[in-house]
């Protein structure tokens, strides 16, 4: 077994073109953290959340949206070999860019 341990994320171009991004950090579809209101170029600490996992693990972010559908910044499949602050880039939506800094152990 492995553990997936999420450290942080950071905003590079927001989703939201009105106000600040409500991002929810998923992993395997399921909620882990968030939602949290982010502004272009903050970096938002997860303290180490983590899932352990066999085989491999998706980790997505979604901004929420009051007014629509949530939009899927990016999904990501996270295999099982030990790696430290390795990132994940999320850019799937129309308009954001996030990374996500991560380590397998």
């Amino acid at each position: 077994m492995s553990t997936i341990k999420l450290n942080s994320f950071h905003c590079a171009k927001l989703q939201d073109s009105i106000s600040e991004d409500e991002i929810e950090v998923r992993i395997n579809g399921v909620k882990v953290a968030g939602p949290f209101g982010v502004h272009k170029n903050e970096t938002v600490q997860l303290g180490g959340i983590s899932k352990t996992f066999t085989g491999s693990v998706n980790v997505q972010l979604v901004e929420i949206d009051a007014n629509s559908a949530d939009d899927n910044l990016g999904l990501h499949t996270v295999g099982s070999s030990p790696v430290q602050n390795n990132t994940l880039e999320f850019k799937a939506a129309a308009k954001a860019f996030y990374t996500l800094n991560y380590s397998v152990v």
